[in-house]
């Protein structure tokens, strides 16, 4: 089967795909050189920050126009993989950074070493974000924002009794029954149909020494020891109470609002928390404390230990009309202005330019040498182009433990099972 269609028949029949791509396609305008960028989700501050931009830039500028949309972050994929049906839609997206394999492999977007000057301006990230965004030698996008995910703490809840946030595994299970004993669960996380249990889990399975993939990509690796450690961790947690039972239903605003009503103490999130327990909740920020996730005693497999990071790209597709202009407005928005030189809370996650972290640059982060130094040797997720699915099984192996349904071996096995079936294909 050809690749663009298992890209199809993974997301959506062929003629949903085309009424999609009609509903996304753009009509160019006449005159200025216009630019089409769409912005795929984004926290309020985000989205805020890209329209005055966008204003700023059309207003001092008299040969390229920018023509912006905003679009929900769950139509990201179906919308781009309609547009690279197609060969037409918008110049520039803001998108996940694990579209760069699947759609730079498939031709949607454009290798960024196509301008002359990308080395100059991939000198100002992070290695590790730039990482992100690359697919057999060749980026597809400008790490934009990373998400790390890290401990969010109620500090007040641990100080009060003597505790100490946990640094180990052990450290958690030691702790968990004090604050039982009070009605206060120790971990909580969100489950469901959708992928935040993936990511709850990842940062444990990467903390423990595991991957998701062998180290050539041909096989799943996420049910090795290091996977089944932490699932078993998860499950012990749930079965003596220091984890919610209904953990595998909670969307990701039900348990928010848990732990910022101090029903539990700690949470695995990530930059994005602080503004939305305080926004939202109106949760006392004196009282967050963010920390390194816990990890075993000992690792568990030899493969360097670290936490998951995300990374959010701005790319240009690879059907644009205007790639100098695209490649103009780019830099101008996501590489020359100055918010990506400050950690801001207000933009959902941490710049990705080294800039950002020189010494002596204040923000109003809590913790943002945690958030910092997680980020930058955090490790993401493995550049595959079917990693959307692979995502969902292994969310989907998490809910069935804790759901009660299988045990974490075996249902981690079958997640690889159909895990390795889908690499087959590739």
């Amino acid at each position: 089967m050809p690749k663009i269609r298992r890209q199809i028949a993974a997301s959506a029949a062929l003629g949903l795909v085309v009424l999609v791509a009609a509903a996304c396609s753009q009509k160019p305008k006449e005159g200025l050189t216009v630019v089409q960028m769409w912005q795929f989700g984004g926290v309020p501050g985000c989205r805020e920050w890209v329209r005055e931009a966008v204003d700023h830039f059309n207003a001092t500028h008299d040969d390229i126009a920018i023509e912006l949309e905003m679009r929900d972050w769950d139509a990201q994929r179906e919308c781009i993989i309609s547009t690279t049906i197609v060969g037409e839609g918008p110049d520039i997206i803001f998108v996940h950074h694990k579209y760069a394999v699947e759609f730079g492999q498939l031709g949607g977007l454009l290798p960024l070493e196509t301008f002359d000057d990308f080395d100059e301006v991939a000198n100002h990230y992070l290695p590790n974000t730039l990482e992100q965004v690359a697919f057999e030698g060749k980026h597809y996008g400008i790490p934009v924002l990373m998400l790390p995910f890290v401990l969010a703490v109620n500090a007040e809840l641990i100080e009060a009794r003597g505790l100490h946030i946990p640094q180990t595994w052990d450290d958690l299970l030691a702790m968990a029954p004090v604050l039982k004993e009070d009605g206060i669960y120790a971990f909580t996380m969100p489950g469901g149909a959708n992928l935040d249990t993936a990511y709850r889990f990842l940062p444990l399975l990467y903390k423990a020494g595991g991957r998701v993939l062998n180290a050539d990509g041909s096989a799943a690796a996420f049910n090795g020891p290091a996977g089944v450690a932490a699932l078993a961790l998860l499950q012990l947690m749930q079965h003596d109470g220091f984890l919610p039972a209904a953990s595998a239903a909670y969307k990701f605003d039900e348990n928010a609002a848990l732990w910022a009503s101090e029903k539990a103490a700690i949470s695995i999130e990530g930059p994005w928390w602080q503004d939305i327990v305080a926004d939202h909740y109106d949760f006392d920020l004196a009282k967050l404390v963010l920390a390194p996730v816990p990890e075993p005693a000992t690792p568990i497999e030899e493969n360097r230990p670290g936490t998951l990071v995300d990374v959010v790209m701005a790319s240009i597709t690879g059907y644009t009309e205007v790639p100098q202009e695209a490649w103009e407005v780019l830099k101008a928005l996501y590489v020359e202005h100055p918010v990506w030189q400050k950690p801001d809370p207000v933009m959902g996650g941490l710049p990705t330019q080294k800039a950002a972290f020189a010494p002596g640059r204040e923000s109003p982060y809590v913790n943002l040498d945690v958030l910092a130094s997680q980020g930058q040797v955090g490790i993401g997720w493995p550049g595959h182009p079917a990693i959307t699915e692979i995502q969902r099984h292994i969310a989907d192996a998490v809910n069935m433990v804790l759901s009660g349904e299988m045990e974490p071996q075996a249902a981690l096995d079958a997640a690889a099972d159909q895990v390795n079936e889908l690499l087959n294909e590739y």
